[in-house]
């Protein structure tokens, strides 16, 4: 593969002004070279050359804007440095294992290279061995995870998934689901915090696995936009109760909340509580109104079609109590409500 040698400071300039005009984060940047972020800060500190496919990527990235005459450089041939590294490379596993050609070199030498290619994937892009992970069975636990996902997750790519938290008050939440996906899956997954102006107040959560994207595939979760797609909650958690309870409990606590409204009659001021579950998906927003109404909730739909909402206190007071929330910030929000109203009652 070709690389690019640009003038010393000027591979720096060339991705922050590419950064400047595109409006990505640094972690989309990563995804769409098909880099790790550690990778690309590697190249803005100048400490390696950049690919020449990152280089022409980066050029469409930025829709023209970037002009690369501006930036002094050099495209080096394939194989440029072959012979350099060959000769250190050379010395480095003779004194390691001895000897080219043994039989204990090649089996030292095989498996450290397996045990690099499972932990870093994405540095061979061109040889990736797949994650094992765990094939979890039908439980509540994943329900709910199934509508975590569904709530505010996506498939960026045929290996991996991104589930996005707000900064401000889903720092925890966005642990404990850390959790429910390694107890599940036996996968640890990222947490990265987003800094362009767009998604400052985001956190993602990222799982890289091809098999777990096709584990989601077989749940009937595509790739893409999930709006688009209409996406639904699997059958398998339809048919039963208790694995519609954990789902509903996932999808409220990601694209749903607990909040406060206070009307007037002209006469009589009241102040109530209200839970709200909000999304595009027809499929999704049938699900929630009828997994509420078979628990015998009164689930109301807005005039938009877009939202469903629990209007009754005790209603809301029974849904903590019966599906519950793993987000503990709507429970916080459900006990800051009853002081308040506590106050103004009193």
């Amino acid at each position: 593969m070709s690389r690019i040698k640009f003038k010393k400071g000027t591979q720096k300039k060339f991705l922050f002004d590419v950064y400047d005009t595109c409006f990505v984060s640094w972690l989309e940047m990563a995804d769409n070279l098909s880099v790790s972020l550690r990778t690309l800060a590697d190249w803005k500190r100048e400490k390696y050359t950049m690919s020449g496919i990152a280089f022409e990527k980066l050029l469409k990235i930025s829709n023209k804007k970037i002009d690369p005459k501006n930036y002094p450089y050099q495209a080096l041939s394939d194989y440029w440095n072959i012979k350099k590294a060959a000769k250190k490379g050379g010395l480095a596993l003779a004194q390691k294992y001895g000897g080219p050609g043994t039989p204990e070199g090649r089996k030292k030498g095989g498996k450290s290279s397996q045990k690099k290619r499972r932990s870093f994937p994405e540095l061979y892009s061109n040889c990736n061995l797949r994650k094992v992970i765990l094939v979890p069975r039908k439980s509540q636990d994943l329900a709910e995870f199934m509508g975590i996902f569904l709530g505010d997750g996506g498939v960026n790519n045929a290996f991996q998934i991104t589930i996005s938290f707000n900064r401000k008050n889903g720092q925890d939440y966005c642990k404990k689901v850390k959790k429910l996906i390694k107890s599940l899956f036996g996968i640890k997954p990222v947490i990265y915090a987003l800094s362009s102006p767009v998604s400052k107040n985001v956190i993602r959560l990222v799982v890289s696995s091809v098999r777990l994207v096709e584990f989601l595939e077989k749940n009937k979760i595509k790739k893409g936009s999930k709006v688009k797609n209409q996406v639904d909650v699997p059958d398998w958690i339809k048919k039963d109760i208790n694995y519609s309870k954990s789902c509903l409990r996932g999808l409220v606590d990601t694209d749903g909340g607990i909040y406060y409204h206070q009307h007037s009659n002209g006469r009589w001021k009241s102040f109530n509580v209200g839970l709200c579950f909000t999304n595009k998906s027809k499929s999704l927003l049938n699900f929630v109104e009828k997994t509420l109404a078979d628990m015998e909730f009164h689930p109301k739909r807005s005039w938009s079609k877009d939202n469903i909402f629990l209007y009754r206190e005790s209603e809301v007071l029974r849904y903590r109590k019966e599906i519950g929330f793993s987000n503990a910030h709507q429970s916080k929000r459900l006990d800051e409500y009853l002081k308040i109203k506590s106050r103004k009652g009193a």
